[in-house]
């Protein structure tokens, strides 16, 4: 029995894998899963998850045994972090080669390699689970070790890496993965009714309200359920964090198999909060279960293939007529409907809309775009947090050049052309005006390159409004070029005591209308303008600029 130091065993592991190499006479190794294992990792196969305790340990190999009892499955080599070796293998094979492959990586692959070749077979035994904290035997020296190993097996034994790539692609252990996801699954803390919210996996505001809503329902007594795309495929999760990889459904061919598996969670309706990426079966769901559903809008996915209204020149499009959406999809491609056409979407977006119990946006904005297109909608207004109650005031004006803050994950429908102009113009003209990021961008470099611009990088949720206050800036700056349905980091800005420059359309500028914290700027001013603007903003409350600058008109906010 080889085992790492690193690894923590449960009770009666050592017993299943020798009852599991001893079940037929040519098995010479046998190993269990693991939650760092490489192709013997679960719940997922590609990367390694965080080890449990030993409660934890225990509990999953309890559950593994459950769902697959004496199972074994075949694999192209051993995993060395915990490997039973049958003796009469042992011996007719011979011992690792601590002469190649020095303090170790890649000696268990090449005993693996050898025994096969002479008839032994290695077996998975995912009725067994062994905890493995993962990369501890050897330290800082494992990157070395693993890439020096790597080259050397491949020359012993040439199409190693071949071989190991069939077998992941092949994944004969999905289904035992899979079962042992269902055992976990049906535990009696999970009972009692559910919600069923369909969504996509791309993070953003949508997974910031989706946590939420889960918490929500979890408070309601309500159990959520995560349905997720997957290639050809919706993966399901206990909530928004998954932990059930292996829960995954081929659609439509399984969409049969799905509604079984979701009848028993007994939901009491569905929640549609996007369908990028998702299988149009997962539509059916309703129907097939007997429930009513609800749909919240994000965004312009129901009538804008781009899903954000940002056209060939990375503006807002402005929202023509509907020969120029299809040109503007034909030329610059699409996020949602596959190859649909617009009015193909539009129309199944009014019929899918139509069915609901129940339409809920964010924002009079939203609403009344979403109107816009269909008609014969009510949508109900919702937004997604409640405005703050107590917004700091401001910091004192100060002296020295204008400091702009800019929040969030900064993409091309986020502003990023407009943040890089007002850089570059503010660099230029040498105007006494810098930007910082809280977060990050689609390309810092760029912005890195102009001087004018710090980046912060990514934060967590709950340290954003710590970094905002710790940036010092006299305000800031929501570049999006598109209207949004909400807007977090407005929220974001003002719990942080900063005002907000915004542009005249969408949720972001009715928010601030509402509120009066902030300024409106016209949609498409240019760099130069901007920059006026933001310095002129700066000079109305009091700041004073390390050099003289024209006073210009602004948008003032609302009494």
């Amino acid at each position: 029995m080889l085992l790492n130091s690193d690894t923590l065993t449960p009770p009666l592991w050592l017993e299943r894998l020798q009852a599991a190499a001893y079940s037929a006479p040519d098995i010479g190794t046998a190993c269990p899963l693991s939650n760092d294992a490489t192709i013997l990792s679960y719940p997922d196969p590609d990367r390694a998850g965080p080890a449990p305790d030993r409660a934890g340990t225990a509990r999953l190999a309890a559950q593994a045994y459950r769902a697959n009892r004496d199972t074994v499955v075949d694999i192209p080599t051993a995993v060395g972090f915990c490997m039973f070796i049958r003796h009469d293998c042992l011996d007719e094979v011979g011992l690792l080669r601590e002469d190649v492959f020095a303090q170790g990586y890649g000696e268990e692959n090449d005993f693996s390699r050898r025994a096969r070749h002479l008839g032994w077979r290695h077996v998975a035994v995912p009725g067994a689970f062994v905890a493995h904290r993962g990369a501890g035997s050897f330290g800082a020296a494992r990157a070395h070790l693993a890439a020096r190993n790597s080259r050397v097996l491949n020359r012993l034994h040439p199409g190693y890496d071949a071989l190991i790539a069939e077998f992941r692609a092949a994944d004969p252990l999905a289904s035992p993965r899979r079962k042992l996801d269902t055992v976990r699954w049906r535990t009696p803390d999970r009972a009692g009714r559910s919600v069923l919210l369909v969504s996509h996996d791309e993070g953003g505001g949508v997974e910031r309200h989706l946590a939420s809503r889960c918490a929500a329902l979890r408070a309601e007594g309500l159990r959520p359920i995560v349905l997720r795309p997957a290639p050809a495929a919706v993966v399901l999760g206990d909530g928004p964090a998954g932990g059930f990889p292996n829960l995954r459904f081929t659609l439509p061919d399984e969409l049969p198999g799905l509604t079984r598996f979701l009848a028993r969670e007994r939901p009491a309706c569905i929640e549609f909060h996007h369908l990028l990426g998702h299988d149009p079966g997962v539509m059916a769901l309703p129907d097939r279960l007997g429930v009513p559903y609800r749909v919240r809008v994000h965004d312009y996915a129901c009538f804008c293939p781009r899903l954000v209204l940002v056209g060939g020149n990375r503006r807002y499009c402005g929202e023509p007529d509907i020969a120029d959406c299809e040109s503007c999809v034909a030329d610059h491609g699409r996020y949602m409907g596959d190859e649909m056409s617009v009015a193909a979407l539009r129309e199944g977006s009014a019929r899918f809309l139509g069915a609901a119990e129940r339409v809920e946006v964010p924002s009079r904005d939203a609403a009344a775009r979403l109107t816009r297109y269909f008609p014969a909608l009510a949508p109900t207004v919702v937004p997604l947090e409640p405005e703050p109650d107590a917004i700091p005031q401001p910091k004192p004006p100060q002296c020295g050049p204008v400091r702009v803050c800019v929040v969030g994950a900064i993409g091309v429908e986020k502003g990023y052309d407009v943040l890089l102009g007002a850089a570059r113009d503010a660099a230029r003209r040498r105007l006494p005006l810098e930007f910082v990021v809280v977060g990050h961008t689609i390309d810092d470099e760029r912005l890195l390159a102009t001087n004018r611009v710090f980046v912060t990088g990514p934060y967590k949720a709950e340290e954003v409004e710590e970094l905002i206050r710790a940036q010092e800036a006299d305000l800031a700056l929501l570049p999006s070029v598109t209207p949004e349905t909400w807007c977090f980091t407005l929220t974001e800005a003002w719990r942080a005591g900063l005002d907000v420059a915004a542009f005249d359309f969408g949720a972001q500028a009715e928010r601030i209308r509402q509120t009066g914290r902030g300024w409106l700027l016209p949609p498409g001013i240019n760099s130069a303008a901007l920059n006026d603007r933001l310095l002129a903003i700066a000079q109305q409350t009091g700041h004073q600029c390390t050099r003289q600058t024209a006073t210009f008109d602004c948008v003032p906010k609302p009494s």
